[in-house]
């Protein structure tokens, strides 16, 4: 059994950089948008969290807070910042779902300990997702800069700083010689595996967007030993254009599992064309893979 795309859908939100799912709840995040829009089962809206006031639909490229990322932590919703442009993008969003009071945090002080210490050349956080005990950012590639893993533990999340990090490199392919930037995680706990997209996007740096060549789902099994290994090499990769015509010039941003059943994992993934709208798709993926 081959990975199927199952159905796809435009919605009137722009900027999909970010997905969750939660008590049968689709949670989707705009990098330029002022509110995360909640989804029901069939993609219907069912409510808005706005995270700050702002007029307008979307903020200008400049000043927007470029929320490129979640995760969701028992009953917790983070929502993170890439911190490519300082200080507007070193920013979290911390909303318990139960009761969705919206706070607010800066992560400048931990985006510093790279940018200080050179150990990532340029900042550009767009997949997030906790691993057991650990909290993983992944820092996207572009032609000039590789994609790399910072591992940190569950103490930032009180605002505290970690007991210690990592930074490691992910060896991902190239597509038609472009470098495949990592722009979404997700962690399947009972499998140990990750859920990786990334996009081959022409671009030198982390600010400006580039013609998109095409958009992959990567698999990294044994997902937490391999943290403890030098690099982590992605050695299945699928090319979302050849599952189906309708990923064509799609720039994936994101994914999360929906159902997790003895033979299938159901996920979303989120695609964001900078054209003002984003565009859900729904896959099954075989839980034995064979790499395209």
């Amino acid at each position: 059994m081959q990975i199927q795309l199952h159905k796809t859908k435009i919605i009137d939100y722009p900027s999909g950089s970010a997905l969750e799912f939660y008590n049968d709840t689709l949670y989707v995040v705009g990098d330029d948008v002022h509110y995360i829009l909640c989804l029901d089962t069939g993609w219907n809206e069912i409510n808005r969290i706005t995270l700050f006031d702002y007029e307008a639909k979307r903020i200008p490229k400049p000043d927007k807070p470029d929320l490129e990322c979640a995760t969701i932590i028992q009953d917790t919703l983070y929502v993170v910042g890439s911190g490519s442009k300082s200080p507007q993008r070193d920013v979290a969003f911390i909303i318990p779902l139960a009761e969705q009071k919206v706070k607010r945090i800066s992560t400048a002080a931990f985006y510093a300990l790279f940018r200080d210490r050179n150990l990532i050349a340029e900042m550009n956080i767009e997949g997030f997702t906790d691993c057991k005990d650990k909290l993983l950012f992944f820092n996207r590639a572009n032609n000039t800069q590789p994609n790399q893993l910072i591992i940190s533990d569950h103490k930032i999340i009180q605002k505290q700083f970690p007991n210690s990090f990592k930074v490691m490199p992910v060896q991902m392919p190239n597509l038609k010689g472009i470098p495949l930037g990592i722009s979404g995680a997700c962690y399947v706990a009972t499998d140990d595996i990750l859920l990786l997209t990334a996009s081959a996007e022409n671009t030198d740096n982390a600010y400006d967007d580039g013609a998109i060549v095409g958009s992959v789902l990567a698999i990294v099994r044994n997902a937490y030993q391999q943290l403890n290994q030098k690099i982590i090499d992605v050695q299945e990769v699928y090319l979302l254009d050849d599952i189906d015509a309708r990923f064509l010039h799609q720039k994936i941003e994101s994914i999360c599992l929906t159902q997790n059943n003895q033979t299938t994992y159901t996920c979303v993934l989120v695609a964001d064309n900078d054209d003002g709208k984003s565009v859900l798709f729904e896959i099954s993926i075989p839980r034995t893979f064979s790499s395209l």
